[in-house]
């Protein structure tokens, strides 16, 4: 179930009018000068560089700002980003190294969950919580069972935990106010390196792979009102270790890898789901990209980072926006 990685070149750091301290601007928003605004509908624009270069790292969206914690090889690094002023902070490091971990906002606070620590493919069941407030981490009740490369995401007053590896197919329930775990319906299939949003109020799992052989396009859509699960539209694309965002009432998935073809092949591809019209292809990525994170604010989607060498460490350090039309 484990993805094969060969080590072709390790994280760069890319800083550019910068400061190294904790809490401080390290990419000053003058470094790209392409308004934001004034994207075209449909149209890829890189306009920003994160300061550490990563990929199989999560993002988690709190009050605006996009953080992004960790990441492979096992980086402690967290750094969010201001994508109305366009510009970068490090913020305290995480108290281990981690990739393919999952994360989330929930209530002003960044919680990430599980995944291997270090070089090691080993998942983990670790529960932190960071407060941007005071800059600092905390731990907390662990998860059940250990897991990597899922998706973490929030659900009313609960926040998820989908897919992955290195537990059972439960879907694992974590109430913050509480600070207790319970499971919930199991996904009908194995998914990991899969993306998943919350769409209408449900819960959707999107791609990801059964294994090395078997890389998915089906859908799978979580009723959390009657704890049950039902097979949704299928994306027009095979895809995983790539990532989704909800805009405008639209399900964006972008880039991806595929390993059970020869040669491995990652996806500069990106689809759109309307109800209307169901999943509908947009304008490629400038390059493929794998183990990337996405977001979403408004009428746009981000790309940050990711590898552009399909089961491999070839990390990107590009912010890529897309604006997302009616």
């Amino acid at each position: 179930m484990f993805k094969r990685i060969f080590i072709f070149l390790l994280f760069g750091f890319v800083l550019a009018g910068c400061a190294e301290q904790r809490g401080i601007p390290i990419l000053a928003p003058e470094t790209f000068r392409h308004p934001v605004e004034e994207n075209a509908p449909g149209t890829w624009v890189q306009v920003s560089t994160l300061p550490t270069a990563r990929s199989e790292m999560p993002v988690a969206v709190s009050d605006g700002k996009f953080y992004v914690p960790g990441g492979f090889l096992g980086l402690r690094t967290l750094e969010a980003y201001d994508p109305t002023a366009n510009q970068w902070t490090s913020l305290a490091a995480m108290p281990q190294g981690r990739h393919h971990a999952m994360s989330t906002g929930y209530d002003g606070k960044v919680y990430v969950f599980g995944g291997a620590y270090n070089t090691s493919w080993v998942p983990t069941n670790t529960t932190w919580i960071y407060d941007p407030t005071t800059d600092t981490w905390t731990e907390q009740t662990p998860m059940p069972e250990t897991r990597m490369s899922g998706a973490a995401l929030v659900l009313g007053d609960a926040i998820y935990v989908v897919g992955g590896v290195g537990g059972t197919e439960a879907l694992l329930r974590y109430d913050p106010a509480a600070d207790t775990w319970t499971t919930a319906a199991s996904l009908p299939r194995h998914r990991e390196h899969l993306a998943a949003v919350i769409f209408k109020g449900e819960l959707w799992a999107l791609g990801g792979r059964q294994s090395d052989s078997e890389t998915l396009a089906s859908v799978d859509i979580y009723d959390p009102t009657t704890d049950t699960w039902r097979e949704g539209p299928a994306m027009q694309e095979a895809r995983s270790g790539f990532g989704a965002a909800v805009v405008k009432d639209k399900i964006v998935a972008i880039g991806g890898e595929v390993l059970d073809q020869q040669p491995w092949q990652v996806l500069a591809t990106a689809e759109v789901y309307d109800p209307a019209a169901g999943w509908t292809f947009l304008p490629d990525l400038p390059t493929g990209l794998h183990g990337l994170p996405v977001a979403a604010t408004d009428d746009k989607v981000y790309a940050l980072g990711g590898s552009v060498r399909a089961g491999a460490i070839e990390n990107e350090g590009k912010v890529l926006i897309m604006v997302i039309g009616d």
